[in-house]
């Protein structure tokens, strides 16, 4: 009878690199026609959308905008603060070897920092180092053997792999809109200033075909009242939402990872029938990522043989990933901010605006450590009436573990930060209590090769043992298996163990004697 083999097929989206890079966007930004002289900037915020992205040979080319949120200060202006927008664009390569054009790519990006400065009542000179992170990845489809058949008294070592296979992903956008009226006691609305969303999910749940995401978006509106005094007024709202990504092949009770971003946020003041300005509309952009996974276990061949026939093994190298575990867990940042020497004394906190950047993520036995840095800016009312509006900035350092049972110092860890809530507390004129809730991600997985049998043949003539003595008395040596030594000597493993009264077959030690006895089958 011939040789039969029964094929299997394991299927997994297969990372093929993973890249990092740094780009430093430097540039001018010139203050509107229509805007006063700049005299002091209070903040400057930046925020990276990725337009384009790329896959070629050995990289991916990134196109990108940053887009600026500057409040500053103005001695020749009426109002206290003014803001204006501006833009930035950058290209720029991250390099990942083996990265081919046809391949599927993931684009992470953020701002590490802001350095900036006035050149003159007109322009500000502003250098930004944009953080890049980049992944390549394609579907993985090997064709493996199962079993054997036609071949007498088959030896097949299988092993069991336990791997996640990515089923899809897919981006989606949403568009948040909302009225809001000011409540009584608020003065009217003369313009605003500034207005902030911070998108957090509540729930997220999948289905067949999609992936469900219910959430808040959090937002912070900085306004100028229109009440004879230009006083600077501060609301905050929420705005419910629920929107899906479909993503093919998701079913219930797959594992999910979600990545959810609110930006492009437009506002519009509205005036009631008595023509006051009582009212703003905001729409804000949700753009939602999901990537949907399932956890694969089979039994795969590795390795066989025939005591009676040479068997010719052909295998091909399986790299996969297997997820460790993965941990969702708030931290807490509490910190006193205090003034330095010469600034103005605070009359009143107005907003305080934080961003967190992560330095370092290293794994350790069960826990993943955090080191990183939280950037705040508070926007204050002193008691400086030649400097009505002031602004500190502060660097927080801050070191947080988060628990992933099964986490090694070998593995991998993704983490996902985003900073759920802020509350501060006006201690005296020159100390603020902040406490800054940060929901913190961590997904650890470990990359695992394996040499997997993709074809078997055979070869016609028999293996003779006849010549080999009835009995050979073999040393275990360092790396020895019994597979190895029945293999080498055309024998069985159930043999070995019952020749030698052998209690564990998966413990054998170095210097220990096996009796290999001949065996010979005799065929009428």
């Amino acid at each position: 009878m011939a040789i039969e083999l029964v094929r299997d097929l394991l299927m997994m989206n297969q990372t093929i690199g993973e890249g990092n890079s740094q780009v430093l966007v430097e540039g001018d930004i010139l203050v509107p026609d229509v805007k006063p002289d700049i005299s002091r900037i209070l903040s400057v915020d930046g925020v990276v959308n990725i337009k384009d992205k790329q896959a070629v040979q050995d990289k991916i080319i990134i196109d990108g905008v940053i887009s600026f949120k500057i409040l500053y200060v103005s001695e020749g202006g009426e109002y206290p603060v003014y803001s204006m927008d501006a833009n930035a664009g950058f290209r720029q390569n991250i390099d990942i070897p083996n990265t081919l054009s046809h391949m599927d790519i993931d684009v992470n990006a953020d701002v590490e920092h802001i350095d900036f400065n006035i050149m003159n009542e007109r322009k500000i000179a502003v250098k930004t180092v944009v953080n890049l992170n980049g992944k390549s990845h394609m579907p993985s489809r090997v064709e493996i053997i199962k079993d054997i058949l036609g071949v007498d008294n088959p030896q097949i070592l299988k092993k069991r792999v336990t791997y996640s296979d990515t089923i899809g992903s897919n981006k989606s956008e949403t568009m948040v809109r909302e009225s809001f009226e000011l409540d009584e006691g608020f003065p009217d609305i003369d313009e605003i200033l500034k207005c902030n969303a911070i998108a957090v999910s509540k729930e997220i749940q999948v289905t067949d075909g999609k992936v469900i995401v219910s959430g808040v978006v959090k937002i912070n509106t900085l306004y100028i009242a229109d009440d004879g005094r230009n006083t600077l007024m501060m609301l905050k709202h929420e705005i419910p939402f629920t929107h899906f990504v479909e993503v093919l092949g998701a079913m219930r009770k797959m594992d999910c990872k979600v990545v959810i971003k609110a930006d492009e946020v437009y506002t519009e003041v509205k005036e009631d029938i008595d023509g006051n300005k009582r009212s703003f509309d905001i729409e804000a952009m949700i753009k939602i990522d999901a990537s949907v996974s399932e956890i694969e276990e089979k039994e795969v061949m590795v390795d066989a043989y025939s005591p009676e026939k040479n068997l010719n093994i052909e295998r091909q190298k399986f790299a996969f990933g297997q997820t460790v575990g993965k941990n969702n867990t708030n931290m807490v940042i509490k910190e006193t901010i205090e003034l330095r020497k010469g600034e103005p004394e605070i009359a009143k906190v107005f907003n305080v605006n934080c961003k967190t950047t992560i330095m370092d993520a290293a794994l350790t036995e069960d826990k993943c450590i955090l080191e990183g840095v939280l950037e705040a800016n508070i926007l204050y009312i002193s008691q400086d009436e030649k400097q009505p509006i002031c602004s500190i900035d502060q660097e927080i350092p801050f070191r947080h573990f988060v628990e992933v049972l099964g986490s090694k110092e070998n593995m991998e860890v993704n983490v996902d930060m985003i900073v759920n809530d802020i509350d501060y507390h006006l201690v005296n004129s020159s100390h603020v209590d902040l406490k800054v809730n940060i929901g913190a991600s961590c997904l650890v997985t470990k990359r695992q090769e394996m040499d997997v049998v993709v074809h078997i043949t055979e070869d016609e003539e028999q293996i003779d043992i006849s010549k080999k003595p009835s009995i050979t008395i073999y040393y275990v040596q360092p790396g020895d298996t019994l597979w190895k030594i029945a293999k080498k000597y055309h024998t069985t493993v159930k043999e070995l163990v019952e020749t030698n009264d052998i209690q564990n077959p998966d413990l054998i030690m170095p210097g220990e004697q096996i009796i290999i006895q001949k065996k010979v089958s005799y065929k009428h």
